[in-house]
């Protein structure tokens, strides 16, 4: 009789334990927030959030932190977008596609031609984030901060210096992009659209032999082993940014939603400041691996140029009202009359 009643304390006991365990746990359960990339592991974007999770832990003691599915486990930008209205996931970082599939007109941000210098890139940004923040906003997203692709090169099995040269190659475009599709219209050449997962493979069998991208996606994508040249001067730059989804952003606490913007904010910059010299170091290892940098003229610059600046046009009161077009370039002709000297 004894031995029962001991039996029945220490499971009584047990029991007590556990249930203020649980009851301890849920009352400091993490508040996961799931983001999606195109980045892979061990890639520069990806250690950005990996510190912008373990600092927002650190703020919300532990309350708030960030779940990452990188390297294109949940799909394209185009399966993220769908996973995020879903509610399957929270949010995402994206390139310029993916910003440009929720909200066109932030296309304008990536015209060729459109930029000389990161300078003027972080004047101008900065000058129509707000804008574009509420615009974001009315699609349903939350801008956590800007995080740039860098800039962009044509690659190829052959030297491209001009636009003659991108005629005689099979072109890759992104499937879907406006923005290429207007550049390559203007170009006079028919490209082979292909979603970003199909150009290693379609390089390999000889599908396509010139595709764009910036000198770090090349080499983490390993497109470069598939080619031999790369431009010397960059036609655009592409832009990015991570967006979380406005639902799950106004369901965090008021104090959740500042650490997340502020730690967000702090680390992004801190992120486009080392891709862009990720990038420069890249575009070096791209040579050293065999790409042979082509030189270009100033005469075919300067062509180049014309086709860029053909698109701005065309996509005018399309892709983007007339007023951003012009927003943006009052922004870069103000800075470059200026000179505004960058903090």
């Amino acid at each position: 009789m004894k031995s029962t009643s001991i039996s029945i304390f220490h499971k009584s006991l047990w029991i007590a334990i556990f249930i203020t365990i649980v009851i301890s746990t849920n009352s400091h359960a993490i508040q996961l927030i799931r983001f999606a990339t195109l980045a892979p592991e061990g890639s520069t974007w990806m250690t950005s959030m990996r510190a912008i999770d373990e600092e927002l832990r650190k703020t919300t003691h532990n309350e708030v932190g960030i779940k990452l599915y990188p390297n294109m486990s949940m799909g394209d930008e185009t399966d993220v977008i769908r996973k995020i209205r879903l509610g399957q996931i929270n949010g995402g970082g994206f390139t310029g596609f993916g910003l440009g599939e929720i909200l066109p007109e932030i296309r304008v941000l990536e015209l060729p031609y459109i930029f000389d210098n990161d300078e003027e890139i972080d004047y101008a940004v900065g000058k129509m984030t707000p804008y574009f923040r509420e615009r974001l906003a009315e699609k349903g997203f939350v801008l956590l901060g800007w995080a740039d692709v860098g800039w962009i090169y044509f690659m190829a099995q052959k030297p491209v210096a001009s636009p003659k040269d991108l005629k005689s190659l099979n072109v890759w475009m992104w499937q879907g992009d406006p923005l290429a599709k207007a550049f390559y219209t203007e170009l006079g050449k028919a490209p082979v659209a292909l979603s970003v997962t199909d150009v290693r493979l379609s390089l390999q069998t000889g599908m396509i032999d010139a595709v764009y991208g910036s000198p770090l996606a090349t080499l983490v994508l390993q497109w470069f082993t598939k080619l031999k040249y790369i431009s010397d001067i960059p036609f655009t730059n592409a832009v990015g940014a991570v967006l979380i989804d406005k639902k799950s952003f106004d369901g965090l606490s008021e104090a959740h939603k500042k650490a997340l913007v502020e730690v967000s904010e702090k680390h992004l910059k801190t992120l486009l400041t080392q891709t862009r010299s990720d990038n420069q170091d890249a575009y070096q290892r791209l040579q050293k691996e065999g790409l042979i940098s082509v030189t270009s003229t100033q005469t075919q610059r300067d062509e180049m140029r014309a086709i860029g600046l053909r698109v701005h046009e065309r996509l005018a009161g399309d892709l983007y009202p007339r007023e951003v077009l012009e927003k943006l370039r009052g922004a870069v002709n103000e800075y470059r009359t200026k000179k505004i000297p960058q903090k």
